[in-house]
């Protein structure tokens, strides 16, 4: 187990498990957008976000109202990213969707839609911890990036340790058991897909990744929970921490919450790392 843990090795071994993109139809990310291969050393050259001794947590803050399926969520998001990322995950209080102002609300397909970069660099900014590295604002309300723009599931600063996701588009209201495992699927990716930008990963283009652009909900069921090796080099190389502890952890989450094929993917890490 030593030799394939924190060396080059365990990253050489689970690149057999990594599954190579498919060509980008239209509709989806890579077919819009061109994005270039960021290297271990363009990653180490772009000085990400890292814990210190003094900035060592990462906040989850709630902006708006939530039910009690999904408050359950959260807290089970809250739990998966402490074992994702390795790094302490505490849950702030919940922030009243009232003090968003009229100028950064507007109107979409007859629904109500909040600025993310307003509610990113505003209200994710308030009150912020002392010892946070990294805040993740989650809310209920349905988000847009610019006027160009229909909607976004998420927005992500690299160098402000600051991030805001929407659950909106994850399951129709309200929240029912029937639908809790498929919109916790997406509020995992996605906010682990969002910390994952915030600790200075961008896009992956080289295999099926979580860090994978999504321009879709359709394109975001398709994605994976699992980092590519690139990627998990990258973030190792930026947290330090033990590999297959978090692949056990990580595998241990999805069983117990009937992840079916997230554990499988940890689990065949594990396996081939043995």
């Amino acid at each position: 187990m030593g030799a394939c843990n924190n060396s080059s090795s365990y990253f050489n071994t689970i690149a057999k498990n990594d599954i190579p993109l498919k060509k980008p139809q239209k509709g989806d990310w890579l077919f819009n957008h061109q994005e270039r291969i960021q290297t271990l050393t363009d990653f180490q050259n772009s000085n990400p976000l890292r814990p210190t001794r003094q900035l060592n947590k990462i906040y989850l803050k709630h902006i708006g109202e939530f039910s009690v399926l999904e408050w359950e969520q959260i807290k089970l998001t809250r739990e998966y990213l402490e074992k994702f990322f390795q790094v302490k995950t505490l849950l702030q209080s919940v922030v009243s969707s009232n003090i968003i102002p009229p100028h950064v609300r507007r109107l979409s397909q007859q629904h109500e839609q909040i600025s993310a970069p307003y509610l990113r660099d505003t209200v994710v900014a308030m009150e912020r911890p002392k010892d946070a590295i990294a805040i993740l604002g989650i809310t209920e309300m349905d988000l847009y990036p610019d006027d160009k723009w229909n909607f976004v599931f998420g927005l992500a600063s690299y160098d402000k340790g600051l991030a805001v996701s929407s659950i909106y588009r994850f399951h129709q209201k309200p929240l029912t058991s029937k639908q809790f495992k498929l919109s916790l699927e997406r509020l995992l990716k996605t906010a682990s897909h969002e910390i994952g930008h915030m600790f200075g990963l961008t896009h992956c283009i080289e295999a099926n990744c979580l860090m994978n652009g999504t321009n879709s909900l359709a394109e975001t069921d398709r994605s994976i929970a699992r980092l590519c090796s690139k990627c998990q080099q990258k973030l190792n190389a930026n947290l330090k921490y033990d590999n297959r502890k978090r692949l056990k952890a990580l595998a241990v989450f999805f069983n117990q919450n009937k992840l079916d094929k997230e554990f499988q993917q940890m689990n065949a890490d594990l396996k081939i790392t043995e």
